[in-house]
């Protein structure tokens, strides 16, 4: 009887024990759980969270978004018939950028606006242009004589002796009657650098001057109107009138500004 209640008795306090015991582990877990995160003790696996990366990325696309901004756009005025100065004024005025070129016309006078590309009212963006095309007249022998006493006094004999008068076709020369009347500098915009040099020559070759580059006497010896009877050492340059000064100084500022002498 008495080894049955030492039994019972052992057994109470080995029970009472696993109860402490269990008591203090429990304790422990609710303290970590509770505290854990204030002592840099993590439990139960946790980790930390990536949410502060995912906000720092998703800031950083918002604020280096630029906006987009569209290309200015103008519409284009109707400038046909219009002279080339009234032309280029309602060009400026409308905030469109142009280009001029010239061609002949049986319809159209002298520096007038033959037509023009895109058509008016069309929508362009700033960094287009306006093709204009600006009338030479008809394409007519040039019989205009210079303004000098010598060609008013004998014009046929020094049409046939110098070829200094614009006779044959006008499409004959580069610039058609580059000795009677002022040459634009907007007639010189789209020609090449070897275009301009004969066109400058043109004006002497008028006159029956030869040339020392065999390239560009061949040139003017092709020419019906050229008759080359002056050394380049003996051309007197105050035979050119006042046109033709004019003119030689017009083409060699243009030759000049675009880097060709």
């Amino acid at each position: 009887m008495e080894n049955n209640q030492g039994k019972s008795k052992k057994l109470l306090i080995a029970l009472f024990v696993l109860i402490i015991v269990f008591i203090l582990l429990l304790s422990c877990a609710v303290g970590l759980a509770l505290f854990g995160d204030s002592l840099g003790i993590h439990v139960f696996g946790t980790a930390e969270t990536t949410a502060p990366t995912t906000e720092e990325v998703t800031t950083v696309a918002v604020t280096t978004a630029e906006p987009t901004t569209a290309e200015p756009e103008w519409e284009v005025p109707d400038v046909v018939g219009m002279s080339a100065n009234d032309a280029y004024a309602a060009l400026n005025h409308a905030g469109t950028r142009f280009e001029i070129r010239r061609e002949y016309s049986e319809e159209v006078e002298t520096d007038h606006v033959i037509s023009q590309f895109p058509e008016p009212g069309t929508m362009i963006k700033d960094s287009e242009k306006v093709a204009v095309i600006i009338s030479k007249g008809t394409d007519q022998p040039d019989t205009t004589a210079p303004s000098t006493t010598k060609s008013k006094s004998s014009s046929s004999s020094s049409s046939s002796s110098s070829g200094k008068s614009s006779s044959g076709s006008s499409g004959d020369y580069i610039l058609s009657g580059s000795d009677s009347r002022y040459i634009s500098k907007l007639e010189l915009t789209f020609m090449s650098k070897d275009k301009l040099t004969l066109a400058l020559n043109e004006i002497y070759a008028r006159h029956g001057r030869k040339f020392d580059t065999p390239s560009i006497q061949a040139y003017f010896n092709s020419k019906s109107w050229y008759h080359g009877t002056i050394s380049p050492s003996d051309f007197d340059e105050s035979s050119l009138n006042e046109y033709e000064d004019a003119n030689v100084q017009t083409i060699v500022s243009v030759m000049r500004s675009r880097g060709f002498r």
